[in-house]
């Protein structure tokens, strides 16, 4: 029985890298067909900038399966979260400032969906 444990640690270990690795790689978005060879992306995130990552990975990693490299047509961000962008954002500094002063952690109104980018793309030979 004692002998199983040291194992135990290892596969613990190896499942939080599995974890953390996986949070390295942004997630895919939904990619939507269109005509003329054309395809749209649909992504969310926490911040602008994780779903515009979402966005340009779900189109390279759709292009690069067809070996050919993903040119942006179009993109727009939209901030979909409580309230505005700008009374989020000093929500966000107020709840860093008590922690550090406090060590107490302010609740968050931020979501893992607040932020939504419909992107435009289409894939061409990567040689050009």
């Amino acid at each position: 029985m004692n002998k199983r444990i040291p194992h135990l640690g290892l596969l613990g270990a190896l499942a939080v890298a599995v974890t953390l690795a996986g949070c390295a790689t942004p997630r895919m978005g939904s990619v939507i067909p269109r005509e003329g060879g054309q395809y749209q992306v649909i992504s969310i995130g926490e911040s602008e900038k994780a779903a515009l990552e979402s966005a340009l990975y779900s189109a390279e990693s759709t292009c690069k399966g067809r070996a050919m490299r993903h040119v942006v047509i179009d993109h727009r961000t939209e901030y979909r979260g409580l309230g505005t962008e700008t009374a989020a954002q000093t929500i966000e500094k107020v709840g860093r400032i008590i922690l550090g002063t406090t060590g107490q952690r302010a609740p968050q109104i931020a979501g893992e969906d607040d932020y939504r980018v419909t992107m435009q793309f289409r894939c061409e030979d990567a040689r050009r």
